[in-house]
């Protein structure tokens, strides 16, 4: 056995090392630096898919679609070479290809931190089809267009969920439901599995006994549609898995030796491996293995003993799967993401009933819909209830908690130490998880803190500053560039009104979280800025902010009133009424980022200053109109970027800075010499990449959000 284990570890490390060098030490390799014009000829190899719009640094960069491809040949500088290797494609236009096609085009070579590919190729000419595709190709994405033609005359949202039950088509939901249904875990529905290959096995099966007498032509028949049904739901690690394990099966069968699910499964793992190193790192595959394992190991003992003690065979069966699933699964979850969801069984069982019939009706009117598209489209309105109970499902478990965990290794681990005791001490198992339920509802000190007095929300490379008035209320100051981590953060903070929301400007990273603010929340009042670039970013944030009233700030305005927290008083230092011309500095946007609104805020007995991305020249003129006194805390400009007047850091001798910034950046931020200046005045330097959101209170104590093993919590 060590030997078997020693020789499977060498064989697939030598996989993986000889896939990696192939991938960072070749010709296109070798030449991205500069980021070099190219030329490619190659193949298509997934679907192009459109990305969702992101913020990338201060802009809102807009849909572009995105597929794999292998290529042939590349040019560069003038030089051609052939050459195979696999890469990541992306365009601001539509893609008009198929898997399987070959085609030619130009485009921009970058470096990429995707492991299984050598470069990102950014398009900037137009695609050609230099030949087509095999008839197999081209047959399934006849069919799987004809499908989703079909499923969007049925419309609505479980309309959309058919295709993605049926063939792995996620293509017509909304990225909300993914989000949701990966949250109550029931995301693997949308995902083809084994599952879907032993539904649509056994009703061939069942049906080609009318037709065929002996078990090894059904079994042959079976085999092809299952090849056909591999080139239609196209080959994803869980397909592959699936089809080689399935394979294995009906291979024994048709010799009439009894079929081992256990070594089809190790087969299927250690053959995909060696075809694809890369996917002993892929989390939908370690899911697929895992789900597959808990229902092939732990599901017939599951049966066996809930019949035993519930006495009803079925209602065994229906938990059974389910049930052990999620437990082999639940580690490979914590790992990835760090929630674990109390409903997720619940919500499986439920779902489970509809599967099937959906499964195989769907598949059904997925075959037909090119020929007969009136009867693709009548099976799917009869199915539609069926996914639309799903949908529901869904929509109502996924507004109720998880359990945070930290997103590490050693959320695994303690999952894995409780699925142990269950088995050998099962009393000490449901001690200790009813101590850690006690310990995470009821310990005190959890984030923000009782008596926080500003917190700055983790967004990422952005801005989101909230300052607490009491009674649920609070100035808002910027609002990020993502609106579910910005909506998150507020809720944190239990904000439920917001007397004054200023937009200091209208970079995306600054603005295009607007959306998580205004949701289920009443926004009074809103201030921005005097100059009104870039024109998208503001035209979407004025036509999100609909009928609230709108005031463009500028120096020397000021605001009081009282609240439960104390007097409150907003002075306005910047912008200045007439728009100044300063130097234009590297980066992306100066005139913008000195329209920012700097903000004196006073609360009780409590001095915070903001000023947006303010830069030298501005923060000078500024500190030339107004005398500042040190403040207590300071929201450091421009993410902490080297961009500083050292003056004003003198003048506001910040107590406390905070730096709102992404981890990873690419732009350096925050620069080493603003975190030397800053404590080199005695500030104490707060970053939420590495700290995470951060709250201070009325006394200046500080509470931080990290990732850190004892952050758990309900959300």
């Amino acid at each position: 056995m060590a030997l078997i284990l020693i020789a499977a570890v060498l064989t697939g490390s030598a996989g993986s090392a000889i896939r990696q060098v192939g991938l960072t030490h070749n010709f296109l390799a070798k030449s991205l630096v500069g980021n070099p014009e190219v030329e490619i000829i190659g193949f298509l190899k997934t679907d192009p898919t459109w990305s969702k719009p992101k913020v990338i640094g201060s802009r809102l960069r807009g849909a572009s679609m995105t597929a794999l491809a292998s290529i042939s040949t590349i040019r560069i500088a003038g030089v051609s070479k052939s050459i195979r290797l696999p890469i990541r494609l992306t365009s601001s236009k539509e893609i008009r290809l198929i898997p399987g096609e070959k085609f030619t085009v130009t485009g921009v070579a970058f470096p990429t931190a995707e492991r299984r590919v050598a470069a990102l190729i950014a398009t900037t000419g137009n695609f050609r089809k230099l030949s087509q595709a095999n008839y197999l190709q081209r047959l399934s994405a006849k069919i799987r267009d004809a499908f989703r033609k079909s499923a969007i005359s049925v419309g609505g949202a479980g309309g959309a969920l058919i295709p993605g039950l049926v063939i792995g088509d996620t293509s017509l939901e909304e990225p909300t439901f993914a989000v949701n249904m990966r949250r109550v875990g029931l995301s693997h529905l949308t995902a083809v599995s084994g599952a879907n290959f032993a539904i649509i096995a056994a009703f061939l099966l069942w049906l080609s006994q009318w037709v065929f007498k002996r078990v090894r032509s059904r079994l042959i028949l079976t085999s092809l549609v299952l090849i056909g049904f591999i080139f239609l739901v196209r080959p994803s690690p869980s397909v592959l898995r699936a089809s080689v394990m399935s394979a294995v099966i009906l291979i024994a069968k048709a010799r009439g030796i009894k079929a081992d699910s256990i070594p089809s499964l190790g087969l299927a793992i250690a053959f995909l491996i060696l075809m694809d190193p890369f996917q002993a790192i892929d989390p939908g595959f370690a899911l697929s293995v895992a789900a597959t394992a808990g229902i092939l190991l732990l599901a017939p003992k599951l049966e066996i003993y809930l019949g035993e003690k519930f006495g009803h065979e079925k209602f065994a069966q229906l938990i059974a799967i389910p049930l052990s699933a999620t437990i082999m699964c639940t580690p490979v979850i914590l790992a990835i993401s760090g929630l674990f969801s109390l409903v997720s069984i619940p919500a499986n069982i439920l779902a489970e009933p509809v599967v099937a019939p959906i499964t195989v009706i769907g598949f059904i009117a997925a075959i037909v819909s090119p020929i007969i598209p009136g009867i693709s489209h009548l099976l799917l309105v009869l199915i539609k209830p069926l996914a639309q109970l799903i949908v529901w499902i869904s929509n109502f478990a996924s507004g109720l908690p998880v359990l945070m965990l930290p997103k590490s290794y050693l959320g695994a681990a303690i999952a894995l130490l409780i699925i142990a005791l269950i088995k050998f001490r099962k009393w000490l198992a449901l001690s200790l998880l009813l101590v850690a339920a006690i310990l995470v509802i009821a310990l005190p000190g959890r984030w923000p803190g009782t008596n926080w007095s500003v917190a700055n929300c983790n967004v990422g490379q952005g801005d989101g500053l909230a300052i607490n008035l009491g009674n649920h209320e609070a100035l808002v100051i910027d609002v990020g560039p993502d609106p579910k981590l910005m909506d998150k953060c507020l809720n944190d903070l239990n904000i439920e009104r917001i007397p004054l929301l200023v937009l200091s400007h209208f970079h995306a990273d600054h603005v295009h979280g607007l959306d998580g603010v205004l949701s289920g929340r009443k926004v009074s009042s809103v201030w921005v800025s005097n100059f009104d670039q870039p024109k998208s970013e503001r035209d979407s944030a004025v036509l999100l902010l609909g009928n609230i009233p709108i005031h463009q700030a500028t120096t020397g305005e000021v605001v009081r009133f009282q609240s439960s927290k104390g007097q409150v008083e907003i002075q306005v230092l910047w912008p200045s009424k007439v728009q100044s011309n300063f130097d234009v500095l590297p980066g992306d946007g100066s005139a913008i980022n000195n329209s920012s609104i700097a903000l004196l805020i006073t609360v009780g007995n409590l001095r915070i200053f903001s000023a947006g991305d303010l830069e030298p020249q501005a923060q000078e003129a500024m500190l030339a109109l107004t005398k500042i006194a040190p403040v207590d805390i300071y929201k450091v400009s421009h993410h902490g970027s080297s961009f500083q007047y050292p003056p004003l850091l003198s003048a506001l001798h910040p107590k406390i800075a905070l730096i709102s910034v992404g981890a990873g950046n690419s732009y350096g931020h925050p620069a080493a010499s603003t975190v030397n200046a800053l404590q080199s005045i005695g500030a104490k330097v707060l970053r939420t990449d590495q700290d995470g959101a951060l709250s201070v209170d009325g006394a200046l104590k500080i509470r931080t959000k990290r990732n850190d093993w004892w952050n758990i919590s309900w959300g």
